[in-house]
């Protein structure tokens, strides 16, 4: 996207206004409707400043006859010089609240809850990551013999994390025999991240059913840590049906297809610069031309020192900011606190 070209007050206010109305009725805006909330300045003042805007490409004119409607270019301007946020209202934040309180027995499920609130207060879909930079660490392991040569690893790791890995050890074996090598894998491991695993001597010769069955658990441990960048939820694909930009069936199904493909979601998010707090990305700056009519409002919350993860919002370029960037933010914060808890 080009970079914005600097405005003076009177196509800054003009352009504010024309934002602020097509964000809500979604209608192109004319002069004379701006004349009504620009009563200082003549029609014939407005249409010149319209003009000049559309030429400098801060507003588009989708028909001759038509209103102006705003370009990415013009959101851009917008969102970073124009936007007023609007406070989260009590009663969204008391509607909200309790959710984060009472604590789901698992982090995943608390993701899914953190998605759907999200969404929910934005109208949009929603998009969680799960906390990062902390190497998993395990709190138990079960062992379940689904039959003679099949056993379920069910690996359960600090926050209530749960993987189940089906694994064929190659031997033959009866639940008595998984019960004391879990109880032999929990005494050695419990507490540990893959790193410290790997470096675990495990008694008995190296073939041993323990040594086979804890390796598994090992190759699961680095591949939960490998993937959690990649952890992607989201929440409201529903709520993109209602609007308008989404009626053509297929501009609808390109958004789906990033949705259900985790991997290209996840490219997006690890090139956002999050440092500096929340980022909005408007239209082609997310990079997909599948999400070229889109907007992400995304941010970072904080579990506790050293965990964090990535909350925000997809929808179309007409995206209310000033209501959805604050209510993103304040998610954020009640995210980030209701992990810090469940995690310690």
């Amino acid at each position: 996207m080009d970079s914005p070209i600097d405005l003076d007050i009177r196509k800054q206010q003009i352009l504010k206004a024309v934002v602020s109305d097509y964000l809500e009725t979604g209608v192109p805006v004319g002069s004379r409707a701006l004349a009504v909330h620009l009563a200082s300045w003549s029609s014939a003042t407005i249409r010149n400043e319209l003009a000049t805007l559309v030429d400098v490409g801060y507003l588009l004119q989708p028909h001759t006859s038509a209103g102006r409607v705003p370009s990415d270019l013009g959101y851009r301007y917008y969102v970073d010089f124009l936007m007023e946020e609007e406070p989260v209202p009590l009663a969204v934040r008391r509607q909200f609240d309790p959710h984060f309180v009472d604590l789901p027995s698992n982090l995943d499920q608390l993701q899914e809850r953190a998605a759907m609130v999200l969404a929910r207060a934005t109208d949009s879909v929603s998009i969680v990551t799960g906390p990062r930079a902390l190497a998993a660490r395990v709190k138990h392991v079960d062992l379940v013999s689904l039959d003679p040569v099949h056993v379920l690893v069910i690996l359960v790791l600090e926050g209530n994390l749960i993987r189940q890995i089906p694994v064929t050890p190659g031997v033959d074996t009866t639940q008595d025999e998984l019960s004391d090598v879990a109880r032999g894998i929990n005494g050695h491991i419990r507490g540990l991240n893959a790193e410290e695993i790997a470096g675990v001597v495990w008694p008995g010769p190296p073939a041993s059913l323990g040594r086979l069955l804890l390796d598994h658990v090992l190759t699961a441990m680095r591949g939960i840590d490998s993937r959690q960048d990649t952890l992607v939820i989201h929440d409201g694909v529903r709520n993109l049906l209602h609007q308008p930009e989404f009626g053509d069936v297929e501009r609808l199904q390109q958004v789906l297809d990033v949705l259900e493909e985790d991997r290209l979601l996840t490219d997006v998010l690890t090139k956002l610069d999050l440092g500096q707090g929340m980022q909005i990305m408007i239209g082609r700056e997310n990079g997909l031309e599948q999400l070229s009519q889109c907007s992400l409002v995304v941010t970072t919350y904080r579990a506790g020192a050293g965990r964090t993860g990535t909350i925000g919002v997809l929808g179309p370029t007409r995206m209310h900011y000033p209501q959805v960037a604050p209510r993103v933010r304040y998610v954020a914060q009640r995210v980030g606190q209701a992990i810090s808890r469940m995690l310690g």
